[in-house]
């Protein structure tokens, strides 16, 4: 996380809309609870493709790298119904989340539009924001069911944010997906609160990430978001 005087210099006085990741960056899991929601995935296409979990476990991977989700790949290549996919995987009660009112305050400072944009299903993003107290904050939620084939981080997807590049704030925790948003040119915020951060831990930060913070609400409640 930035150090508290390096948070004070952090300036996002321009930023008009606010886009925010939905899974690991505004709630986050221990890695038992990802290890278990990555199973619910692999069983899905266990299932569905009726295949041997070590092979399922092999495709699932090779469409997240390939394609940026599974189901973007499983889209791609297999006739699959979305909601069914989406109903089955995503288990809100196995997070187990709650009201997060310091998240509330930090999100209620900011000045313009807040989006979700996730890979995502987004009845299930409005579900998440609901449990943790800040849907009513939210204009716009940019998921699964929008970007279809080319999720995140396909460039592609990046056309759905009709937003000012200039005036977008743009916060993830995959390293990859904030690469398109930087060169689009937003301001790119690295949400260390991911596997990833775990998995892949990084002597200094990327040349294409502005900043980074491993507490959201510490992050937003401190940067500058007025001149």
């Amino acid at each position: 996380m930035l150090p508290a005087m390096s948070l004070a210099m952090a300036n996002l006085s321009g930023i008009e809309s606010w886009v925010f990741d939905l899974d690991h960056t505004l709630y986050r899991v221990d890695p038992a609870t990802h290890a278990a929601m990555s199973e619910r995935i692999c069983l899905y296409l266990q299932r569905t493709l009726e295949l041997p979990r070590d092979r399922a476990f092999v495709l699932q991977k090779r469409y997240l790298e390939l394609y940026g989700s599974t189901f973007a790949g499983l889209l791609r290549h297999h006739a699959i119904d979305r909601d069914a996919y989406h109903a089955f995987v995503n288990d809100l009660d196995l997070l187990d989340l709650k009201e997060a009112p310091e998240l509330r305050t930090a999100m209620a400072r900011l000045k313009g539009r807040r989006i979700i944009f996730t890979n995502n299903c987004g009845r299930y993003a409005a579900q998440v924001l609901e449990r943790i107290g800040i849907a009513d904050l939210f204009h716009q939620i940019i998921d699964a069911q929008a970007l279809g084939e080319a999720p995140k981080p396909n460039p592609s997807a990046y056309q759905h944010l009709v937003t000012p590049p200039a005036a977008t704030a743009f916060f993830d925790d995959s390293l990859r997906n904030l690469k398109p948003a930087h060169a689009l040119g937003m301001k790119t915020i690295w949400c260390r609160t991911g596997p990833q951060s775990l998995t892949e831990p990084l002597a200094g930060r990327p040349a294409h990430v502005h900043y980074e913070t491993d507490d959201l609400s510490h992050f937003l409640l401190n940067i500058r978001i007025s001149s």
